[in-house]
């Protein structure tokens, strides 16, 4: 690990082909996850940061993998969603929203998450 890489936890939350995204006040979108506390597991902070930012609880998380970029290292979780429950945005985040992949083009999204998505299988064509 390379110390000035900020350690993440990230959960690509999917329900009925959409993929949810989060937004704080500026105008880029992200996956739900966020910095790994000290003394934390990935697996907690991914726990912790989704029901911080969208109430959602983590439930059967599967694990995707450690993904090292430039500047950040992200252990990666996928989870389904049930079409009944809905995201609600808490603490500093403003918006929730399902977003189909196609639609994710066309929106500023977070460039690592971006390429967690594309690593990922997921076919994203941003700019």
């Amino acid at each position: 690990m390379n110390p000035s890489r900020e350690l993440h936890s990230t959960v690509i939350c999917l329900q009925a082909g959409k993929v949810l995204l989060v937004r704080k006040e500026a105008p880029e979108w992200s996956l739900p996850g966020g910095k790994i506390d000290p003394g934390e597991t990935q697996l907690e902070a991914a726990r912790r940061e989704l029901q911080e930012e969208t109430r959602l609880e983590l439930t059967d998380p599967q694990f995707l993998g450690h993904h090292v970029l430039e500047t950040e290292e992200h252990w990666l979780y996928r989870m389904a969603v049930a079409a009944s429950v809905m995201p609600h945005p808490s603490h500093e985040i403003v918006e929730c929203r399902w977003f189909a992949i196609q639609e994710i083009s066309r929106i500023l999204v977070k460039p690592t998450n971006i390429e967690l998505l594309r690593r990922e299988g997921f076919t994203v064509v941003n700019g």
